[in-house]
């Protein structure tokens, strides 16, 4: 008898267990678990820049052959261009640096000349508009310096934000954003020391692009 409860009682236990594992798996099988992977989406920035350009100090305004045309601006240089390849428009920053070459006793002016005066020195400046990314010639200059808009070439350095915006590439891989650049200034024509072929000065110009947000 006491045989029979001992088997019943261990019957009841193993019943008990089993039925226990069936309902965990039940609970199991109505689980699902995912894995989300966050990545950073940051735009590819491709500019053309060039890497070198020329510029002219003409203070007798002599006629200088640009591209087949004959300029007499007392600061002369080649236009050049800046293409945006990238998939976002881009703010462009500039900061212009000047620097005399070595031997010559000229100086950097920090505002117009208007070509008189008995110092010798060249007041150039740096000016930038949007363009047709690969035509220089496909914008209009300002007729003069304005220091809203303008950068002045000066051994210090100066910078100025947001000068212009280039648009983003097509969906399609057209180059739409694009922006013409180029120094020009005046010059004192006749200074006390005269002008010599030692005369001259370096620029540097440093572009800064800063994605712009797309807005739908």
């Amino acid at each position: 008898m006491k045989r029979k409860r001992l088997l019943c009682v261990v019957l009841a236990l193993a019943l008990l267990l089993s039925a226990q594992s069936a309902a965990a798996a039940a609970e199991a099988a109505n689980e699902r678990s995912m894995i989300i992977t966050a990545t950073t989406r940051l735009p590819v920035i491709e500019v053309t820049v060039p890497t070198t350009g020329q510029v002219y100090i003409n203070p007798l305004q002599l006629p200088v052959d640009v591209y087949g045309e004959f300029e007499t601006d007392q600061i002369i240089s080649y236009p050049l261009t800046i293409a945006n390849k990238s998939d976002v428009a881009l703010q462009v920053d500039v900061r212009v640096t000047g620097a005399v070459k070595s031997g010559s006793d000229m100086t950097l002016a920090a505002a117009p000349t208007n070509g008189t005066g008995t110092n010798k020195s060249a007041f150039v400046y740096f000016e930038m508009k949007a363009s047709d990314p690969y035509d220089p010639y496909s914008v209009e200059w300002d007729e003069a310096y304005d220091a809203a808009k303008h950068i002045p070439v000066t051994p210090g350095g100066s910078s100025k934000s947001n000068v212009v915006t280039l648009e983003a590439m097509s969906m399609y891989g057209e180059v739409l954003g694009g922006a013409a650049f180029r120094l020009t200034g005046d010059a004192v024509k006749t200074p006390t020391n005269a002008w010599t072929a030692k005369d001259g000065i370096d620029v540097s110009i440093a572009f800064t692009f800063t994605p712009i947000p797309f807005e739908s």
